[in-house]
């Protein structure tokens, strides 16, 4: 791995068991290919039982600074982006910091975000390094959805998935990284949420009678949540555009986060995006949410579909209801 792009440094990680439409099928007698119709999707990638958003993280890290040229000694600040964290303290980053062997001097943060958590990750990486914060900075993404959905949802066992990631950025392939665009609609916060997971309400102790799952119960507004999608995304694309003096010709490569694959193809018709520039990997990997666009990153090029002196244009959006947007240059 090299550190002149951020794309040779990134590195994903997928749990060993799929759960299949056939599978999906059998449980619930309903047709694979229905399934794949209503979702795009053949396959979920499905956390052990006892493998955590964290264990998950930590085996990409471990493979990214292997595979690397850096040593741990020099990463000096990482980032810890989840949904599913180890407890709600102390910060999970701060556990993941001593499992991977990072400095005593490193800093940690946990950034609890979905959707758009991985354009997030970027700029808070960026302006740490841009700032003089920090040098080299591991940024990882999990999150393991899957725990948080009951048996008898086939909704959202058909749309969620587990992954996580790892990507190192560096004071020199941080200027790859363009300008940002954000946005936030907390009033669209509980469309899609995890109930009975913190405070409010509180964690419930009876659990089992209240056939709640014991990391809280994943609840999911579907219609709202396209809608929210078709409505913010296209604006999200103008103004990530503009804010990057480009235009719609000048991007080589379009990567969203993968909710589903009606909404995707729904956005790239209404934003005018040639399906030769708009890539999709749902339908092997579901919807791995702060992993969606990292992952897609590293198929991408996989596939050869994204190559270098490419300029690509990444979009996150979804729980919160939040958005982000930035392009790299790889």
């Amino acid at each position: 791995m090299h550190n002149s792009s951020l794309l040779n440094n990134i590195v994903t990680y997928l749990p060993k068991k799929n759960l299949t439409n056939e599978d999906l099928a059998r449980v619930f007698n309903v047709q694979p290919e229905q399934i794949f119709k209503t979702v795009g999707v053949n396959q979920r990638h499905i956390s052990g039982e006892d493998e955590l958003a964290s264990d998950m993280g930590i085996q990409a890290a471990q493979r990214l600074l292997k595979e690397s040229d850096i040593s741990k000694d020099d990463i000096d600040f990482l980032i810890f982006c989840s949904t599913c964290f180890d407890y709600s303290a102390p910060s999970t980053s701060c556990i993941m910091q001593d499992k991977i062997g990072l400095s005593k001097s490193t800093a940690c943060i946990d950034l609890p975000y979905g959707c758009s958590g991985y354009v997030y990750g970027l700029a808070m990486a960026k302006s740490f390094i841009s700032s003089g914060i920090a040098k080299n900075i591991l940024f990882i993404t999990s999150d393991t959805l899957t725990k948080t959905i009951t048996e008898n949802n086939l909704e959202l066992k058909s749309i969620f998935s587990d992954a996580a990631s790892a990507t190192l950025i560096t004071q020199k392939n941080s200027r790859s990284i363009g300008e940002f665009v954000f946005g936030t609609d907390g009033g669209g916060s509980l469309d899609v949420f995890v109930s009975k997971s913190g405070y409010r309400p509180p964690i419930d102790g009876n659990i089992d009678a209240c056939g709640i799952l014991p990391h809280g119960k994943l609840e999911m507004d579907g219609m709202k949540v396209f809608n929210f999608g078709l409505k913010i995304v296209p604006q999200l694309i103008t103004d990530t555009l503009k804010k990057n003096d480009l235009t719609l010709d000048q991007i080589d490569l379009f990567i969203f986060h993968q909710p589903s694959r009606f909404l995707l193809d729904v956005l790239r018709k209404k934003i005018n995006i040639p399906e030769s520039k708009f890539f999709i990997n749902i339908e092997q990997h579901g919807n791995t949410s702060s992993t969606s666009i990292p992952l897609a990153l590293s198929d991408a090029q996989a596939q050869g579909k994204l190559k270098h002196g490419m300029i690509v244009l990444l979009a996150g959006f979804g729980v919160g209801y939040s958005w982000a947007g930035t392009i790299i240059k790889t």
